[in-house]
């Protein structure tokens, strides 16, 4: 009879194992987009009213350190990997109305020569703008964002959420795309 024994051994040292097992498995299941996680997402951007779609790109950040939009970071709050959502910003929830006053008129000599409207430079201060215009020996530029006064809708998949110690995620490794 030691079979029946060594069975009820066995099923016992099961149960003793199987409840941290099972807390394990969905504490690792569990976890949320929130501050101080690294969160890899895929997202695509629609601009309904112009039919323009900015295709799938994959993105790395840690909520909480102002690395997107903060109305797109406050939609996807508490997503847990795996799920998917659709953010509709309107453009002052995006990046913000169209400014005029951000517009000017720079000499074409400071522009390189093969330079075209579209063209996006950043100036010695690290601002970007873009060239919207080129009339002999002047230069249209434009400081706003090339989304500023848009409705934007972005479909947001969470690709992974993890603490920024655990291998793969290191906050110092990863590569830096903002939105």
């Amino acid at each position: 009879m030691p079979r029946p024994k060594m069975w009820v051994a066995v099923a016992a040292l099961i149960g003793m194992l199987a409840p941290p097992l099972m807390l394990y498995v969905w504490a690792e299941g569990d976890t949320v987009v929130q501050e101080g996680m690294v969160v890899l997402m895929e997202f695509t951007i629609t601009v309904p009213e112009s039919q323009l779609v900015i295709p799938k790109n994959v993105s790395q950040f840690t909520p909480g350190h102002n690395e997107l939009l903060p109305n797109l970071e406050k939609a996807i709050t508490g997503m847990k990997k795996g799920q998917e959502k659709r953010v509709d910003l309107s453009s002052d929830d995006a990046f913000g109305p169209y400014d005029e006053s951000k517009k000017g008129i720079i000499s074409s000599e400071r522009l390189p020569p093969d330079t075209q409207p579209g063209t996006i430079f950043t100036t010695e201060e690290g601002v970007p703008f873009v060239v919207t215009e080129l009339a002999g020996p002047v230069a249209s530029i434009d400081f706003n964002h090339p989304l500023a006064g848009k409705h934007l809708v972005i479909d947001v998949k969470i690709l992974d959420v993890e603490s920024p110690t655990q291998e793969g995620m290191s906050v110092e490794d990863r590569q830096d795309v903002t939105i």
